[in-house]
């Protein structure tokens, strides 16, 4: 993308408390949902709501079970922020965060538009052209912010068969040769 570098992890707390103070933020808390049922997620909204914190900002942490998470994240009036996890898509057009159905709702008539575009598109050049003009305004919006990325290792001995590659262990259609 055409964003340097230079835009992530800035580590300016002064300018963070300025920006929130520009988009008049004022100390209302913030309700941030998380989960302990997976660990890394927890630990992320710890950190995070440090971080918030040490900006000026006022963070509930709301720890739920993933079934309430999941739940509540459906109904704006319950949270404001929650962490999760997504998994990577060959095709932006087909990423869950992007569609106004998605807890969040960036809903963007202009980026829904774009989107439409490369559904359409077949050349790999305009269809890239088109996904930058949408990731400019994504960016803008904040609908989605990305934190880090999780990898995992799936080892596979030499008898197994089936799928592999698999982002998350699943064993249907695996089996062991005799």
């Amino acid at each position: 993308m055409d964003v340097p570098a230079s835009t992530y992890n800035q580590k300016d707390k002064a300018k963070a408390r300025r920006l929130l103070q520009e988009a008049g933020y004022k100390g209302q808390p913030i309700r941030y949902m998380t989960s302990q049922e997976y660990d890394w997620m927890y630990k992320f909204a710890l950190v995070a709501k440090q971080q918030l914190e040490e900006v000026g900002m006022k963070v509930d942490l709301q720890v739920v079970d993933w079934a309430t998470l999941v739940k509540q994240r459906n109904d704006p009036d319950k949270y404001d922020a929650f962490t999760t996890g997504i998994g990577a898509f060959a095709d932006p057009t087909q990423s869950v965060v992007l569609s106004c159905a998605w807890p969040g709702w960036h809903c963007n008539a202009e980026v829904d538009k774009l989107l439409d575009q490369m559904r359409r598109e077949t050349s790999f050049e305009k269809r890239y052209a088109l996904w930058k003009e949408a990731h400019k305004i994504l960016l803008r919006l904040g609908a989605v912010i990305r934190h880090g990325d999780i990898f995992g290792l799936v080892v596979m001995t030499p008898p197994s068969r089936g799928p592999a590659g698999m982002m998350r262990p699943f064993f249907w259609n695996v089996w062991l040769d005799k």
